[in-house]
């Protein structure tokens, strides 16, 4: 099995974390000089072949996910073990690692003569009947069982090199429906999906949401926002979120897609394909995905933390949020929301 090695990880705030990195946290961290170095095994012929990021990892967001658990866990955790636990859950959120070893370093351990602590973990990535990524996706409903065989078919049809974990059939999409697997185009285009989640379960709904979007054939998400809470002038309050996506489906398969996951649960989830761009011979091309997110700080406030120079119809996203009428109704909640209910 192929792998890749990120070597050298440290915790996002430097030495351990720091109050402005891990909210409510004001006394000194537990744990000091985390340094990680992850190993995760996939199949990377596929982004061999085809000088394709999109069928690989993204390098920058898993170290990202790494830095903010060591962040978060320099506070919260009493043992250095659970901090390397946690990273391995964190990184197996990517649908394509099939394994990971997590070797982290703790540096002059409080009340012990000796230099650090190193702590080995290694995990696999649970892989059941059902096609899908993860167990977060897989019990949200995001993504569904795959047939068992009504009309013959193998419960791990698909590419024969990856045990079936890039069928098409993972899509989710309703009989009726274009199957993303089907609609894909030769190279990818960048996409921006708005996500929006109700009380209750809906963090954890946006959570596996994004492993669901990371799951699909030719999908790579490359950008997750901080988690944004909306309020209601009537009716109850929300919490909104943008993901960035290189895709290889076209706008009408992606948007078929995210309307099968709203359909399973419209009370709590809402996904919309805002943007689409795209580079050709000619220049670069932008299909507009949901005209109405121009005026909605809830996507536009969100969407900037992560491409702050990025414009959307023309129109630079800084100059539209000054402009929408709900910017006094949004603020932040967590920039690491993503990596939440992991204990």
């Amino acid at each position: 099995m192929d792998s890749i090695r990120l070597t050298g990880i440290r915790a996002a705030a430097g030495q351990g974390g720091s109050p402005s990195a891990c909210s409510g946290h004001d006394d000194a961290p537990r744990w000091r000089d985390l340094r990680a170095d992850v190993t995760v095994t996939l199949d990377l012929r596929e982004a061999i072949v085809g000088d394709d990021i999109t069928q690989t990892v993204d390098y920058a967001q898993l170290t990202d996910r790494v830095r903010q658990v060591m962040a978060a866990g320099a506070y919260e955790c009493a043992l250095v073990e659970t901090i390397a636990g946690r990273i391995a859950q964190a990184v197996l959120l990517s649908h394509r690692v099939n394994s990971v070893d997590v070797v982290l370093h703790a540096g002059h351990p409080h009340g012990t003569d000796i230099d650090e602590i190193v702590v080995n973990v290694h995990r696999m990535a649970d892989d059941d009947s059902r096609v899908g990524a993860t167990p977060a996706a897989q019990a949200s409903g995001l993504v569904p069982r795959q047939d068992s065989g009504e009309n013959g078919g193998d419960a791990h049809a698909g590419n024969p090199s990856d045990g079936g974990r890039h069928s098409a059939s993972k899509s989710g999409v309703p009989s009726g429906h274009a199957n993303p697997a089907q609609s894909q185009v030769q190279q990818p285009s960048h996409a921006v999906i708005a996500m929006r989640g109700g009380s209750g379960d809906g963090e954890h709904l946006m959570r596996a949401a994004v492993v669901a979007l990371d799951s699909v054939p030719g999908n790579q998400v490359t950008g997750i926002s901080p988690l944004y809470h909306v309020s209601a002038i009537d009716g109850p309050d929300s919490m909104s979120a943008v993901v960035l996506v290189d895709t290889r489906l076209d706008l009408a398969a992606l948007s078929h897609l995210l309307a099968s996951i709203n359909d399973k649960h419209r009370d709590t989830l809402a996904l919309h394909a805002v943007t689409m761009r795209s580079d050709a011979e000619d220049g670069r091309h932008e299909q507009v995905g949901w005209q109405e997110a121009k005026t909605k700080a809830s996507i536009l406030a969100p969407w900037m933390d992560i491409e702050p120079d990025a414009s959307f119809d023309g129109d630079p996203l800084s100059y539209l949020l000054a402009l929408a009428p709900d910017a006094t109704q949004v603020g932040m909640l967590s920039d690491s929301w993503i990596l939440g209910g992991m204990q």
